[in-house]
């Protein structure tokens, strides 16, 4: 059984206790991925959470899915009834099934990790109660291999005050007060009684000392002069490390002190604002802090940030999208707006397109609570801001109500007037003006030596600025450097297997050069093929075929002339027609020499090679082939390129696993919210890791946990076995793009689809890859920052105190500062252990075909338009 009905069937399955190996022999197919050995005869325990039904809903909370039919039904009914099925206890059975599948052996124990110095540097274990979720935690999760390299870091220590504390109250009104507002206006009626530093989220209040008594009461006077009862009772003395959404709460003070402006996460300073006044663009500089709880104790990671805005209103651009799109200028304008953020300076707040109203204009009416007003008078009351033009239309942006957090249906409407917004971001347009990109980048791309000044700058304002710094002292708390006292380890340069050569990649894991003078590894001969041309790129195409003759011999690629097609015009339906008549089953690959770059023609033609007559097809703009200096190396990686697309590969890396499946899996969401999401699953077929299956399932909007991974997963072990003739022992699934709040669910969830196939003859090694944090690390050579080197591993010190996880730099970059992977292993079943792993993934991000060097992340995971963009190879 597959898809969503494997789902329910892993739900009605009964409580069970499923076996894990715990395996002491070595690991003999793996040693050769480092010299040493002894590293792989660690053993280790573990064990899951007990997981009730209750969890799941907690954990299905923040996810949007529509209410319907399988998986998306059942989810939906674990989220309106899961205050139901805490009281029914006695209603035991799909609690203890779900116990099942997260729970492996209860007889096998993390340990509890404690520390009474927050700056310590303490042993990874994890303690339940306290986390409230518990993670894989072996025993070994630091690695030892590679030369040893010191570092410095973007985290400021935060130090508490031994005498002071953080105390949990419990808030009640009675009779009962709905409006957030009205209980936080009550409740600062008494500030002077217990204090003016206190933070209240409508239920729980935190103070910083200890009140008189358990139980305190207060009295205010409602709007009709009634009393309300205000019940402060005393819960508990909270620990340090539970308060981490308080301490982000007072450093978002703490930068509104400084006169921030927040843009989701982010803080930026309108106050200095880099001009690009040709393209009349702003570049707001800032930060992103975020507080939580580390190996090395308490710290704070602050990160620099930018945000970019126009000086144009958005009423300037609709004009202008009007004058040269007068018959169609409401849909050019959606089109263009919609998705997309904007800022309203008179409040400095954004908000997200999501609609243009053109019915109604600033002279419409709105009710509030005094009666009906229109636009144009509310703002002149209220803002002050008189509003020149009367009939423009307005800005829809929809926000969802805390209210209403099981359902889409109490969104809130704030309408909005395009005079006053202003777009931030980059837009499409924006992108594609490479110029205005590097000029941008001026701005943006920060190195290792700024980072380091700004994170100083950050550290001397907090501590110069008085209110700041009240703030952080109220609460018992103090920011201290310590930055430059991590330890990391850097793994040695990798060899690169061609047909005929081995090469190193080097210091910089880069090794372009190599790629275009050696034999590809496995050869596909180019015998029937086709290209297409316009009439006027007739020069190009000869040149193309003339480079490929020239080139193909290095490559040891055989290359007969193709059939050619000359078009007479470049609309869509005629090279439409083209490819429907000249494509047969013998063609290999079809090559498209385009005039001009069109989205709607690659489209068109990519539709009909990948759904409607399966073919490989290579799609370039002749201006690439115009270029007579570059053309023979532009050629050289488009022979590449083709090769792979017919099914062979262009090099390797020396992986010595036997009988292990290499799995990724994606998920891809569209930006502007139109379309669903669409999730991937690839798997190795083959031992040098050249070879995948592929399989892509479209899902609801925003939805990132992915279903049916049990049918792909059957379907990929078919096809392994077909090709080797046995099925593998282990599995090595890397998933990309599950955040720290979707971990559990993700444990609980996507892990059992694939304990489904493989029961007790396979065992799973899996690991969720984290690109969106805001880790750095550097190379401190005499306060000369310098980007880590490729192959650089962390996984002490800033690693999480409470998982089983580590950072990779994999590339390098020549501009800015290089970014870490997060690594998260959730499960090891095979016990290869740290080593093993940071190995493994290192080594993958060197079998991505588009560039002959590393990627940020495993090559598994980077499927994604990998070989559908021609114009941008390497």
């Amino acid at each position: 059984m597959s898809g969503r009905g494997n789902l329910l069937s892993l739900f009605h399955k009964m409580t069970e206790t499923a076996e894990v190996s715990q395996s002491t022999q070595e690991h003999t197919n793996v040693r050769e991925l480092y010299a040493e050995p002894s590293a792989l005869r660690e053993e280790y325990q573990r064990t899951a959470k007990n997981t009730t039904t209750i969890d799941l809903a907690a954990s299905c909370n923040g996810l949007s899915i529509s209410n319907g039919r399988g998986r998306a039904n059942l989810l939906h009914f674990f989220k309106n009834d899961s205050y139901k099925i805490q009281n029914e206890k006695n209603k035991s059975d799909l609690s203890s099934s779900l116990e099942g599948l997260a729970s492996q052996d209860q007889n096998k124990i993390c340990t509890l990790k404690e520390s009474t110095d927050l700056n310590s540097d303490i042993n990874k274990n994890i303690n339940p109660s306290i986390l409230g979720s518990e993670f894989f935690c072996p025993n070994t999760i630091y690695g030892t291999k590679g030369s040893l390299v010191n570092l410095s870091c973007n985290y400021i220590s935060l130090r508490s005050d031994p005498m002071k504390g953080i105390y949990l109250y419990e808030v009640r009104f009675s009779p009962a007060v709905d409006s957030l507002h009205l209980r936080m206006k009550y409740l600062n009626e008494h500030n002077k009684k217990f204090g003016d530093i206190k933070a209240f989220d409508g239920t729980t209040l935190y103070l910083p000392i200890l009140l008189q008594s358990e139980l305190t009461t207060f009295i205010s006077k409602s709007f009709d002069n009634k009393d309300i009862e205000i019940r402060i009772l005393f819960k508990k003395k909270e620990s340090l490390k539970n308060c981490k959404q308080l301490y982000n709460i007072l450093f978002d003070r703490v930068m509104k002190t400084l006169n921030y402006v927040k843009f989701d996460r982010k803080q930026f300073d309108p106050s200095r604002p880099k001009i690009i006044p040709t393209a009349k663009l702003e570049v707001w500089p800032g930060y992103v802090t975020a507080v939580d709880e580390y190996d090395g104790g308490l710290m704070l990671c602050c990160d620099v940030s930018h945000r970019l805005l126009c000086q144009r209103t958005v009423l300037d651009m609709l004009v202008e999208i009007y004058q040269n799109n007068k018959s169609n200028y409401q849909d050019k304008a959606k089109n263009y707006f919609v998705g997309s953020v904007i800022i309203t300076r008179y409040n400095n707040r954004t908000y997200r397109i999501d609609d243009i109203c053109f019915s109604q204009n600033p002279c419409s009416q709105f009710e509030t609570r005094m009666g009906s007003n229109s636009y144009m008078d509310y703002y002149k009351n209220y803002h002050n801001i008189t509003i020149k033009d009367a009939k423009q239309p307005l800005l829809i942006s929809l926000k969802q109500s805390k209210k209403y957090s099981f359902s889409n249906t109490g969104n809130i409407q704030f309408c909005l007037i395009p005079e006053l917004c202003y777009l931030t971001g980059l837009h499409d347009e924006i992108r594609a003006d490479k110029k205005l990109m590097r000029e941008i980048a001026t701005f943006t791309s920060v190195t290792p030596n700024q980072r380091i000044i700004a994170l100083n700058k950050y550290l001397k304002n907090v501590s110069e600025n008085d209110d700041a710094r009240k703030i952080l002292e109220n609460w018992g708390l103090s920011l201290q450097k310590n930055n430059d006292n991590i330890v990391g380890r850097r793994i040695g340069a990798e060899l690169i297997y061609f047909a005929k050569q081995c090469v190193s990649a080097g210091l910089s894991a880069e090794f372009s050069k190599d790629a275009v003078r050696n034999e590809m590894l496995e050869i596909v001969h180019l015998n029937n093929w086709v290209m297409i041309h316009h009439k006027n790129d007739l020069k190009a195409a000869k040149s193309f075929l003339h480079n490929m003759q020239r080139c193909c011999e290095a490559f040891g690629m055989n290359i007969r002339k193709p059939n050619i097609i000359s078009l007479e015009n470049d609309r869509i339906d005629i090279y439409v027609d083209a490819l429907r008549r000249n494509i047969s089953t013998q063609t290999q690959i079809v090559v498209c020499i385009c005039h001009t770059s069109r989205d709607d023609r690659y489209s068109a033609i990519k539709k009909i090679c990948c759904s409607e007559i399966p073919v490989a097809s290579q799609v370039i703009n002749s201006k690439t082939l115009s270029n007579e200096t570059k053309n023979r190396s532009i050629v050289q990686k488009i022979i590449l390129q083709m090769n792979c697309k017919m099914g062979g590969s262009l090099w390797t890396v020396k992986i010595p696993f036997k009988n292990v499946m290499i799995c990724g899996i994606d998920s891809y969401h569209d930006p502007y919210q139109k379309c669903n999401s669409v999730a991937a699953f690839v798997a190795s077929l083959n031992s040098s890791y050249t070879q995948w299956f592929s399989k892509a399932a479209i899902q609801s909007e925003k939805e990132e946990i992915v279903n049916g991974l049990t049918s792909s997963f059957e379907a990929a072990l078919e096809c392994y076995k077909i090709r080797n003739g046995y099925l593998p022992d282990n599995v090595i699934i890397y998933r990309d793009g599950v955040g720290d709040g979707q971990l559990n669910l993700c444990a609980m969830y996507e892990i059992p689809q694939f304990e489904r196939v493989c029961g007790k003859n396979m065992k799973i090694t899996y690991l969720v890859i984290q690109k969106r944090n805001n880790t750095k690390f550097f190379l401190n050579n005499d306060n000369i920052y310098e980007n880590p080197l490729p192959g650089t591993v962390v996984d002490k010190y800033i690693t999480r105190s409470h998982m089983y996880d580590f950072f990779l730099v994999s590339q390098a970059v020549r501009h800015g500062t290089v970014s870490p992977m997060h690594f998260i292993v959730l499960r090891d079943d095979s016990n290869y252990g740290p080593d093993i792993i940071q190995k493994l993934s290192y080594k993958l991000c060197y079998l991505y075909y588009n560039w002959p060097g590393t990627v940020r992340i495993p090559a598994c995971c980077m499927a994604k338009g990998s070989v559908t963009d021609p114009i941008h190879f390497f």
